[in-house]
């Protein structure tokens, strides 16, 4: 017979079934929606990243564009004015105070002219606040002196003086060389005032005739391209930096200088040396990555400086006078993250406040709706233990209460059916008691007929071996019976014939009258009485035969019919 196996499948316990879910579903949607959230917040943060930088970008470009077009347009007026003989370049007096009114009007350092002769005039400020007037000659001396003026540009004292030669600087050396205006290498000097770094715009000058008199300059200090940056304030960690082709550092943000000073000779740095971390760790990748030369139009990137994310953006900067410039811009993810990572932390928090409140609900909603359904457990199992006399009270969901009293009428009527069975059961035990009696004397009954059949069976046999041994005997016996009769005639023929040679041989030999002796002759006179007793007897016994198989054929029939009226009085 083939069997079926029933798997049993893993089972879980109804408040884990309800909660569980229903955590899940709260924690999944809310984690998708803080994900979601972080995510549009970093799309966020990365346009508004971008943003910031073009913006800083286009800031830094109208600034240098406005800043470094003011030494070019100066030139190209005083040059304007000396070839037109409104500025006498041999009047040195004049042409200073003539610079010292045009440094006054606008944002640069130094104003000067150096002629073919050897000698020149500027006005400069070199420390930022306080206008000067350098006059020098080759006649006595190459000396360069430095003279303080008044409120109208007079010169009043001099302030210091210092070896100068026009023909080995390259501001005076380069622009001749070109013969065109352009931005000679930048310049650096210990001067008492302080360092002193300048990019110098310089332009041959011509007088009417178109001959060479000279060059002018205009020099801006580049220390205040780094106030300038500084004073973006981009970010709370972003840095701005200026450096040429080369990798020199022209200007940062950073509070750091982007020069150092040795042996009181100021030397500018190149970006990777710089002492802030986040300059030198983008010039190194930029030199590592195709170099600087490389890079032709604005590129963003992002990059790792100390394990933080920074947005990095690289713009080219040039000008028509040879200008060849990057300027790179650096934010710091964090910088606009941690606004966004306290709102995660928040949205965590929250987050993690509404599932412990939700599972919270959860749990106790559970238990609100598994308490009746346990109670209908407990009342089931009792149930099936043999207490019936379960009910289950009503709650306050409307389903698990028609369940509860689906379950006490089922109650009731397995109560009513349990009670109708022991009744039905309690009768039928009686029954069968009754029934198991009447069997048993049936059984009894069964065994006496049973004995009695034996008997009876057991008699029949006898019968037939009566019968048949009546039947073997009465043969031999009718069979002697039958032959006594001529037995008896010839036995009495011969004592006949004997008694009759008796008495006609009186006298019989002795061999004769020996055998008569040995035999008992008188003896054999009773043959014919014996005879006759052994036909009597053979008669009697014929007849008892008969009369045993009589008995035993009677007997045979009276138990069949008692068995008989037996069994017909067992069926009635």
């Amino acid at each position: 017979m083939k069997t079926h196996r029933i798997h049993k499948r893993r089972a879980f316990p109804l408040q884990f079934v309800l909660v569980v879910p229903f955590v899940l579903q709260i924690f999944g949607a809310v984690g998708l929606v803080g994900y979601l959230s972080f995510k549009n917040g970093q799309r966020a943060v990365n346009d508004l990243v971008e943003q910031l930088m073009d913006r800083t970008s286009d800031v830094v470009d109208e600034h240098l564009k406005s800043y470094l077009t003011i030494p070019q347009t100066l030139n190209q007026i005083n040059a304007d004015a000396i070839r037109r003989g409104i500025l006498e370049v041999r009047d040195r007096q004049a042409v200073g105070k003539y610079f010292w009114d045009q440094i006054r009007a606008y944002d640069v350092t130094y104003i000067g002219i150096g002629l073919s002769t050897g000698g020149g005039v500027a006005a400069a400020r070199y420390d930022g606040k306080t206008i000067t007037i350098d006059d020098w000659t080759i006649e006595p001396s190459k000396t360069n002196i430095n003279y303080a003026t008044d409120a109208q540009g007079n010169r009043t004292s001099v302030n210091a003086s210092w070896d100068w030669d026009n023909f080995s600087e390259p501001w005076y050396t380069e622009p001749i060389a070109a013969g065109k205006p352009i931005w000679s290498k930048i310049q650096t000097s210990n001067l008492p005032t302080g360092p002193y770094i300048a990019a110098s715009a310089s332009r041959p000058i011509y007088d009417s005739q178109k001959r060479l008199l000279g060059m002018i300059a205009v020099d801006i200090h580049l220390l205040k391209l780094s106030n300038f940056l500084r004073d973006l304030n981009i970010s709370q960690a972003g840095e701005v930096f200026i450096v040429e082709r080369d990798g020199t550092l022209i200007a940062n943000s950073s509070a750091e200088n982007p020069f150092t000073t040795l042996n009181e000779k100021v030397q500018r740095l190149m970006a990777v040396n710089s002492p802030n971390p986040t300059i030198q760790a983008i010039a190194k990748h930029l030199q590592t990555s195709n170099g600087l030369r490389s890079i032709t139009q604005a590129t963003n990137f992002e990059f790792k400086v100390q394990d933080e994310k920074n947005f990095v953006n690289v713009v080219p900067w040039r000008d028509p006078y040879g200008l060849d410039w990057l300027v790179v811009i650096s934010v710091p993810e964090n910088t606009f993250m941690a606004q966004i990572s306290a709102n995660t932390y928040t949205t965590s928090a929250l987050c993690l406040g509404a599932l412990v409140v939700s599972s919270i609900i959860g749990i106790m909603t559970s238990r609100w709706i598994s308490r009746p359904i346990l109670c209908l457990n407990w009342a089931s199992k009792s149930m099936a233990s043999g207490n019936l006399n379960q009910t289950v009270e009503m709650g306050s969901i409307r389903e698990l209460n028609t369940l509860s009293d689906s379950f006490n009428h089922m109650a009731g009527q397995v109560r009513g059916s349990i009670a109708a069975l022991e009744k039905s059961n309690e009768e039928l035990e009686n029954r069968v008691e009754k029934r198991t009696a009447e069997l048993k004397n049936t059984l009894e009954e069964l065994q006496r007929t049973q004995s009695q059949v034996i008997q009876s069976e057991k008699m029949s046999s006898l019968g037939q071996l009566v019968a048949g041994v009546a039947h073997e005997i009465n043969n031999p016996v009718n069979f002697i019976h039958g032959n006594l009769v001529y037995v008896q005639e010839y036995i009495e023929s011969l004592l006949g014939f004997v008694e009759l040679q008796q008495q006609h041989d009186s006298n019989p030999s002795p061999e004769i009258q020996a055998a008569a002796e040995e035999i008992d002759l008188e003896f054999a006179k009773d043959l014919p009485k014996m005879l006759a007793s052994m036909k009597l007897g053979t008669i009697g016994f014929v007849k008892l035969c008969c009369r045993c198989a009589t008995s035993l054929v009677w007997t045979k029939l009276n138990l069949k019919w008692l068995i008989f009226m037996k069994e017909l009085t067992a069926l009635s």
